[in-house]
This record gives structure tokens, sequence and C-alpha cells, in this order.
């Protein structure tokens, strides 16, 4: 098995990209409710805060800030996935010979570096569901934290149009 070199810093701030097995289009309405149950779970146990967070039909776009003592996002992430697995029924086959993986193995995981590094971060997330064509302005997806934080004054609340998205600097994932 392959030994993955993933960043492991106490207390540092990292973005995350965790995709449906197949890229399958599973975080609907009611699946969404039931991951942000898990999640609020997993947080009473081993807290973190979500600086950002997307939920997309087929991947989960997230900024998490651990405790100062503390790197393991991998037990987190674990947890949920795992839980999220069990609780949605979605892992049972469909039939013979079909693979009933929920999520793809593994995540995709970025140490962000400076203040910098994570409003582009933040940007992309936010963005994501644009970029994706499922809406044409951020405030018209339901699912991200990007209204919780118009209502900060975090974001003006017409902040990334179709037309004027912000330059990322990252490839697709």
């Amino acid at each position: 098995m392959p030994n993955y070199r993933r960043a492991r810093a106490p207390g540092a701030c990292y973005s995350f990209t965790v995709v449906t097995a197949y890229r399958r289009p599973i975080l609907v309405q009611s699946n969404i409710e039931l991951l942000r149950g898990i999640v609020a779970g997993v947080q009473a146990l081993f807290p973190f805060q979500i600086d950002g967070w997307v939920i997309l039909p087929n991947h989960i776009h997230a900024i998490w800030q651990l405790p100062e003592d503390d790197c393991d996002y991998s037990k987190r992430w674990g947890l949920i996935k795992a839980g999220f697995s069990r609780e949605s029924g979605l892992s049972r086959s469909d039939g013979i010979g079909c693979d009933a993986r929920v999520w793809q193995p593994r995540f995709w995981e970025h140490l962000i570096r400076d203040e910098s590094d994570w409003r582009r971060q933040m940007d992309y997330l936010h963005f994501n569901p644009v970029k994706h064509g499922l809406v044409e302005q951020v405030r018209e997806w339901p699912y991200s934290s990007f209204h919780r934080l118009v209502r900060q004054g975090f974001y003006d609340r017409d902040w990334g149009l179709a037309n004027n998205g912000p330059d990322s600097g990252f490839g697709e994932r």
C-alpha cells in the first residue's frame, strides 16, 4: 500500500476536497442534512473550526482550523465518511458485482500557508458551484458557508458572479 505524504501541522488551517465514488451525484438535499448531522457529531468528539464549506452533488470543499495541539484531520474525515456511508444506506450493493463504495478512497488536503493563501482557497471553494455550472451566482447555491460569511460582512452578497469570478490559480478538482 502506498505511503502518502500528508502535511501535518498541529493547529494549522487546511483546505480539503472529498469526492464521491465514481463522482456519483449523491449529495442531494436529504443526504446533505444527514451529512451536516454527522459532521456536527464528529466536531463534538474531535473539535475543529469550519472556516468554509461547500457541498456539491459529487464532492465537498472545506477549510478547517484544527486545535493547537492536534493535526489529525484524517481521523475526522474517516469518521465523517464512515458515518455517512453507514447512515445513508448508500453503501448497500445495488446488485451482483456492483461496487457499493460511497466515497473515493482518501481525499485531497492543502496546508494553508498564509492569509493570502487562505483567501484564495475560500474564494475557490465558494465559487465552485458557479464554476461547475450549477448556478449563475454564488449566492444562489444553498449548500455553502457563503451565506454565513455574507451575514458576517466577509463577502458582499453579489460577489462571484459567473462573469467576474475569482482567479483562483487552481486546476480542476
